[in-house]
C-alpha cells in the first residue's frame, strides 16, 4: 500500500527555510539538490514507510514518530493510517534534546 503524504504546515515552513538557508549560503544548485533529495526521500517513504527508526519515547497525537536521516536534514514523520504525516524537518546540527518540545508544540 502506498500511502498519501501530508505536510503539517510547520513542516513546510521547516523546508522553506532550509531551502532558504541553503539558497543564500551555497546557491541555486545546492538549494535545488536539497528539494530534489526531500522529494525522493518522501516518495520513498510513501511506499516503504518503515525505513525511519523510532525516535525514542516521541509520540504525536498517539503515533510513534520516526525519523529518517537525508545528511545535514533528517524528516520527521509518523504514519497515521494511510497517511504518510510529516511533522518536522529538522537541521542535524542543532541540539536534538529539543526535538521533542518542538514535535509536541505542533
Amino acid at each position: 500500500m502506498v500511502l498519501k503524504d501530508e505536510w503539517l504546515p510547520e513542516a513546510r515552513e521547516d523546508l522553506n527555510a532550509e531551502l532558504e538557508y541553503v539558497l543564500s549560503e551555497f546557491g541555486v544548485h545546492a538549494a535545488e539538490n536539497v528539494y530534489r533529495k526531500v522529494v525522493e526521500y518522501i516518495d520513498n517513504l510513501r511506499h516503504f514507510p518503515n525505513l525511519g527508526k523510532f525516535w525514542g519515547d516521541i509520540v504525536y497525537k498517539g503515533n510513534e514518530v520516526r525519523i529518517l536521516s537525508l545528511r545535514q536534514t533528517s524528516l520527521i514523520y509518523c504514519i497515521c493510517g494511510k497517511r504518510l504525516l510529516i511533522i518536522a524537518l529538522w537541521n542535524n546540527r542543532r541540539d536534538d534534546r529539543n526535538i521533542k518540545t518542538m514535535i509536541q508544540s505542533r
